[in-house]
């Protein structure tokens, strides 16, 4: 796959992630006071469609060396790079462990229910943050100049 194939794929998982974040997102926003079972089973299905685009597209972007760009023009922040993508780990980690939560929900688990809504917003909040430290990254790398002399 060439390296414009790679980009094209990343950007419509990309897309795609966005779209299921969005879509779980609405479904968690609020609990229904009824009919729990079958809403249960559409964020159970919700969540995990969105968890496997997620770990696709985590999986694209690690593919040929993560944002080995960036380390490539600027080699100090080779550290920062090793930061984000150890994200990637800590992300699956949390989306495992909401795996199992929403797996074992039931219509009566009131407070379950609510700590797993609170944690499907958690993640996806993280997740913004992480792309948006990802974005900066490569912005800042391949729009600065780094020192041209006259």
């Amino acid at each position: 796959m060439t390296t414009n194939e790679l980009a094209s794929r990343i950007r419509e998982e990309h897309a795609k992630v966005q779209e299921l974040a969005d879509r779980i997102r609405e479904q968690t926003a609020v609990v229904p006071r009824t009919h729990l079972d079958g809403w249960i089973k559409e964020v159970r299905g919700g969540f995990e469609h969105f968890r496997a685009h997620m770990v696709k597209h985590m999986a694209l972007e690690e593919r040929e060396g993560y944002l080995t760009g960036v380390v490539e023009r600027r080699p100090g922040l080779a550290p920062e790079v090793r930061r984000l993508e150890r994200e990637h780990q800590e992300l699956i980690r949390i989306m495992e462990r909401i795996h199992v939560c929403v797996t074992e929900l039931d219509g009566e688990d009131r407070l379950l229910i609510r700590d797993c809504c609170s944690r499907i917003g958690n993640l996806l909040s993280y997740i913004e943050h992480h792309d948006d430290k990802e974005n900066m990254l490569v912005t800042y790398t391949f729009t600065q100049d780094i020192g041209a002399s006259d």
